[in-house]
């Protein structure tokens, strides 16, 4: 395993940071990257926390894959459970989780092997969602973020513990991870009536709950994802987001989605923190009142999703990232410094393509991601990214 260490001036950090105190002198934090095969790490741990990239049912000998959801779910966790452990992390670590799926008439049985991995008390936060398409023919695909130290698990008053695969929020330290939240009336499994916009108002009064209860509110939200399964729906989501979101406005990208669990029309993700925020504008890029270009908070600076609709995917590729890369130093962070990265593809027929341009970016040990096609991007856009980067501490 190949290891990296970055000697910085650290921000005070979002994180519960491990400090390493020697006789003489403070050490900075290291960030271990695992070695380069695709354009991708395994994982990338910076201080105390662990992210790890999207896993699929490919067999680790064998490189095939499973047959079946439940087999591929097993062999997915399996996949997630060997990386976390070889950072000396366990699933009790986890404290938010990505699940993508190409059928979500398969959600209950992925749901029942996902969860024989967890216990019950420390259920992470999680997102669902139906895509196209994954690499490889895969069926689902699973990402994670954990966590070592204290974590409180939020369930606002009128839910039960271990009655859902997730927990609404997951606290560790100054950051709270949220579940993505629907429409659903509270005390129900059913959606409120009306039209998109009042969905988008429960999905956000949903939210808003598990915040009052982790002691936080809007102003506190730093990254949010956006899932709709119609693009003529942004202009009323972005209506009330924007009136009940206050600045500085956290990062945000909205995708396109095939389906949401109980046929909801949105699904909204969010992950907040109690540091000062702090956006970030590059010079001629200009500032949106729906999101910050890039939220700086303590180490940590979420970038909202950039779009391409250039005529290659090479080309595509570079535009958005030419651009991530401004925003970062903005910020005073750098590419290098990217740990997670989501990339959302109109074909998957152009993963290869994107891949080699992709690289050229992230030559030596590059951030953690997972990618996907989805039904359509907004516009004529062919490709769409969102990313993180930390800054080690010293």
């Amino acid at each position: 395993m190949s290891k990296r260490s970055h000697q910085r001036v650290g921000i005070p950090s979002i994180s519960i940071f491990v400090f390493l105190c020697l006789a003489a002198c403070q050490q900075p934090t290291t960030v271990q990257r695992s070695p380069l095969s695709p354009p991708f790490s395994p994982s990338i741990e910076v201080g105390d926390t662990l992210y790890l990239s999207g896993q699929v049912g490919l067999n680790a000998k064998t490189k095939e894959l499973a047959v079946g959801i439940e087999a591929e779910t097993k062999v997915t966790m399996k996949n997630l459970q060997r990386e976390l452990q070889a950072k000396g992390y366990s699933f009790a670590d986890v404290v938010a989780t990505h699940v993508w799926m190409t059928d979500l008439n398969e959600i209950v049985k992925m749901s029942k092997v996902y969860r024989s991995f967890l216990e019950d008390n420390k259920l992470p936060t999680r997102t669902t969602v139906e895509i196209s398409k994954l690499a490889v023919g895969a069926s689902v695909e699973i990402a994670m973020v954990a966590v070592r130290g204290q974590k409180k698990y939020i369930y606002p008053e009128g839910t039960i513990p271990g009655g859902a695969p997730f927990s609404p929020g997951v606290l560790v330290g100054d950051r709270l991870f949220l579940s993505g939240q629907a429409g659903v009336i509270p005390g129900t499994l059913k959606l409120v009536e009306g039209n998109f916009r009042a969905h988008v108002i429960q999905t956000l009064k949903n939210i808003k709950t598990v915040l009052k209860a982790a002691e936080m509110d809007f102003s506190n939200i730093v990254s949010t994802e956006v899932f709709m399964t119609s693009e003529e729906q942004f202009s009323s989501m972005n209506e009330v987001y924007v009136s009940m979101v206050p600045d500085p406005k956290p990062a945000r990208i909205p995708i396109l989605v095939s389906a949401i669990p109980l046929g909801s029309p949105v699904e909204i993700t969010m992950v907040a923190s109690r540091k000062v925020k702090r956006a970030s504008i590059p010079e001629a890029m200009g500032k949106s009142s729906a999101y910050s270009r890039g939220l700086k908070v303590g180490n940590t600076m979420h970038i909202s999703g950039v779009f391409s609709s250039k005529e290659t995917i090479g080309e595509g590729v570079t535009d958005c990232l030419e651009r991530v890369k401004r925003i970062c130093q903005s910020g005073g962070f750098s590419e290098n410094e990217i740990v997670e990265a989501r990339v959302y593809l109109e074909s998957l027929n152009d993963y290869d393509d994107m891949n080699l341009a992709y690289r050229k970016y992230f030559p030596d040990a590059p951030p953690t991601r997972a990618t996907m096609e989805v039904p359509d991007l907004p516009g004529t856009n062919k490709i769409g990214m969102a990313f993180v980067a930390v800054k080690p501490t010293q």
